[in-house]
């Protein structure tokens, strides 16, 4: 697994919002700039997930392991997606054993191909907490696969 080193700033930001559960940006003794930029900096590293409410975050799961705090193996129910959704058979496409390519989920749901890109990167990835592994096979397109975080999202449902 990839490690990442944190600032003693990014690391007490991401223990306040492990300890709150929702960190609320008026919480925090940054001001400015430097808040922006730890915000900004642990957002792109999928740490601290924005909600819906401005100028609130929530911690993600690798946010936790971030700071060295257990993981919990069941995700949050807003992680849950709805079935007979695009985003659904997207999923179901990535999940194969052989994977899909981005021009195969586009056929399937009618996104664009940077749409497509940025649910792989935002929903998938960050919102969800998938892990998205690509490979790029000699005189074909690259091909993406759903390799974990699975067996949570659909915990529950019935195959």
């Amino acid at each position: 697994m990839k490690t990442t080193k944190l600032t003693a700033t990014q690391e007490t930001v991401l223990k306040q919002a492990a300890e709150t559960g929702t960190l609320h940006t008026s919480a925090l003794t940054l001001k400015g700039g430097a808040r922006k930029k730890v915000l900004d900096s642990l957002t792109s590293k999928g740490f601290l997930i924005p909600m819906k409410k401005a100028d609130t975050y929530d911690i993600s799961p690798q946010g936790k392991a971030a700071i060295g705090l257990p993981v919990d193996d069941q995700p949050a129910q807003k992680g849950k997606i709805r079935t007979g959704t695009k985003l659904h058979r997207v999923i179901e496409l990535l999940s194969r054993p052989e994977g899909a390519e981005i021009h195969e989920i586009m056929r399937e749901t009618g996104w664009q191909q940077h749409t497509v890109r940025g649910t792989l990167a935002g929903a998938l990835k960050k919102r969800l907490g998938l892990t998205i592994e690509s490979e790029k096979p000699e005189g074909k397109d690259r091909i993406y696969r759903i390799t974990a975080g699975l067996e949570a999202l659909f915990q529950g449902e019935t195959a």
